[in-house]
């Protein structure tokens, strides 16, 4: 009997160890297969991964953002291809902005003929504007996959259109004649009549500027025409072009004449009342009174100033330094303004004692005595 119970108690060990060997091959058999599938997902995920950074999607975003995220037109077409034709760059700027409009711009992938290119369209609404090329490059990722570098950037425009959908203003002062290669502009354009406020830097009181013309020229044969623009004396004026406007802007012209007749009378009266309100002994207000126009304003600041009189010491000379005295420019027929500066420079005991820089805008108008100084401004 107890030989018996051994041998059962033998049999029951060795079938405990096979169970327990089996299940340890079973669970060492399992967790490497699972590492298996583990480390071979992760290889693919690398993978794919790495295929998907350099699909050629994202370099076209890139760009796309670069150049049209808000557009860049400077930057466009300096950078991108194009035939321009005769039309210059505000005028292809202008063209693109009348073609987008209030249109979204938006690339999506297009088609290419040729090996190793991708290319991506660039729309307005329905309008392709641009596209976006791509090539492969000689560079591989780690595991071969292929990646890309940007090539060019191309524009698709109608360069006779935009010449044409571009049109030119002229700016120029109402009193003057304006010629668009050598023909009156008056007879062939339509003109707007608006007051420019900055045409001049002062202003006499009751006048806010000066009135002038605007001119649209289009359908021009030229995208850049000869402007001439002259006053009533034949002079001409300086005109300005402004590409980012495609505008003409011719200055106001001075007059010769009111300058020929007028610089002494104006220059004499500024200096004297520059020795007066010094205290100039040889300088009264009687002998200054005959350039203004007593019932004025100007005359009354100098009437007020000639109270401080009494302040100033006594001295033995004056000189005045750097006279200039121009742009006079006739508001009405009845009034002009110019521009006086001088330095004066007062002497005592021999010595330099006391210098004053004088720089106004003067304004005079038609009195029964001619011509008088009845405003002026402080430049």
């Amino acid at each position: 009997m107890e030989k018996e119970k051994g041998r059962k108690q033998g049999k029951s060990s060795k079938r405990r160890f096979r169970i327990t060997r089996f299940w340890g091959v079973y669970f060492t058999v399992t967790a490497m297969a699972f590492l298996l599938v583990a480390v071979s997902q992760q290889i693919v995920k690398s993978r794919l991964a790495e295929y998907e950074a350099v699909q050629p999607k994202y370099l076209a975003a890139e760009v796309f953002d670069s150049y049209f995220r808000p557009i860049r037109y400077e930057k466009l077409l300096a950078d991108a291809r194009y035939d321009a034709g005769e039309a210059q760059d505000q005028e292809i700027a202008e063209y693109l902005k009348k073609e987008i409009g209030d249109s979204e711009l938006t690339y999506s992938v297009g088609s290419s003929n040729v090996p190793g290119e991708t290319r991506y369209l660039v729309k307005a609404g329905e309008k392709q504007l641009a596209s976006i090329i791509l090539r492969v490059s000689e560079r591989k990722t780690r595991h071969g996959f292929d990646t890309y570098e940007f090539s060019y950037l191309e524009l698709h425009l109608n360069t006779e259109t935009a010449a044409e959908r571009v049109p030119v203003i002229v700016e120029a002062p109402a009193s003057c004649l304006v010629t668009v290669d050598g023909k009156p502009a008056a007879a062939e354009f339509p003109a707007v009549r608006y007051n420019k406020t900055d045409a001049l830097k002062y202003y006499p009181p009751d006048i806010t500027g000066v009135e002038y013309v605007a001119y649209t020229l289009e359908d021009l044969e030229t995208p850049h025409p000869e402007i001439v623009v002259t006053d009533a004396q034949g002079q001409q004026a300086e005109v300005v072009f402004d590409e980012e406007t495609n505008t003409y802007t011719a200055g106001v012209v001075y007059s010769r004449e009111l300058e020929e007749e007028y610089s002494d009378f104006v220059t004499e009266a500024m200096e004297g009342y520059a020795e007066y309100i010094q205290a100039s002994q040889n300088k009264g207000l009687g002998s200054i009174k005959p350039y203004f126009d007593t019932d004025s304003e100007a005359y009354a600041e100098v009437v007020a100033a000639g109270g401080s009189r009494w302040m100033v010491k006594e001295w033995d000379s004056v000189d005045f330094e750097n006279v200039e005295v121009g742009e006079f420019y006739a508001h009405t027929p009845e009034s002009f303004s110019c521009h006086i500066s001088f330095t004066q420079v007062l002497h005592r005991n021999g010595r330099e004692d006391y210098v004053d820089v004088v720089d106004k805008y003067v304004f005079l108008h038609m009195t029964e005595n001619g011509y008088r100084i009845f405003a002026w401004h402080n430049v």
